[in-house]
């Protein structure tokens, strides 16, 4: 199967590209305007499939821009949808966030609980609006908190638990998602290979886990006092299941691993 590649370069199609190409897969990865139709289309002939990675979000001392991303969202993904039909590609595996799934925290949320959008995801909801509105065959994969290499969120986090003006965002009982990079880039692979048509998947480990727990392990690690709660929210709760990605056979490889990413040399 040939597939291009949109987005290869970033965070998460650093990890995409060999693990398609591993495969087996004739990965096209060329640089590409997303916001051109005439050279998207050129780009797109002769593929079976295209996976959308591009994104500009904003990473921790690295960059990104918010705008920009919400115009790749919104406007990269008409086109791009446009591109597919016209050049006859009738399968899109396509980026989004888990964090869609913020209506309700009671109980981790599933692929057909509702979702919204505002502030910094409003676009991601724009977008999957977009992509449901079209006759191609789109599956989204629904990335929980990216980390691992790239998205800088350990760094950001051992930065936050040394500040002895940090304060646990909220009252600390806010739910998180987080997955792994490389996790995110083998459930695109699995929605790839496997995934149902038309459908959505959240790609998150297996357990959530709400902030007080999330920076209280932080701080254990770091050797650090307790942190205080009553800083400013930065994204609302969201708390999501994974089973129906484990349903194609995908596994998260890790769990939790931002607890020794960042951790201090042993002793000797």
């Amino acid at each position: 199967m040939r597939v291009a590649v949109l987005g290869a370069s970033g965070v998460a199609g650093r990890q995409f590209v060999p693990l398609a190409q591993a495969r087996g897969f004739n990965v096209l990865t060329q640089r590409v305007d997303l916001f051109d139709l005439e050279t998207l289309t050129a780009h797109l002939s002769g593929c079976d499939a295209v996976v959308n990675l591009v994104t500009s979000i904003p990473k921790a001392g690295g960059r990104g821009d918010w705008a920009v991303n919400d115009r790749v969202r919104r406007e990269g993904t008409g086109v791009l949808l446009a591109a597919a039909a016209a050049a006859t590609v009738g399968l899109v595996v396509q980026q989004s966030v888990a964090m869609l799934h913020c209506v309700s925290d009671a109980v981790p949320q599933t692929e057909d609980d509702p979702v919204a959008g505002a502030g910094a995801i409003a676009s991601a909801f724009d977008m999957e609006t977009l992509c449901r509105a079209s006759l191609l065959d789109v599956r989204l994969v629904r990335g929980g908190l990216f980390y691992g290499p790239g998205p800088g969120r350990e760094e950001q986090w051992q930065r936050e638990v040394r500040d002895p003006a940090f304060r646990i965002p909220g009252d600390g009982t806010a739910w998180w998602s987080p997955v792994h990079v490389a996790d995110y880039a083998s459930a695109v692979l699995a929605v790839l290979e496997h995934g149902a048509v038309r459908s959505a998947y959240i790609a998150a480990e297996d357990v959530p886990l709400q902030l007080h727990e999330l920076y209280g392990l932080l701080a254990t690690d770091a050797g650090v006092p307790p942190l205080q709660t009553g800083g400013v929210e930065r994204m609302r709760s969201f708390r999501a299941s994974n089973a129906r990605l484990r349903g194609l056979g995908w596994a998260p490889a890790f769990h939790r691993a931002w607890r020794t990413m960042n951790a201090p040399p042993a002793a000797l």
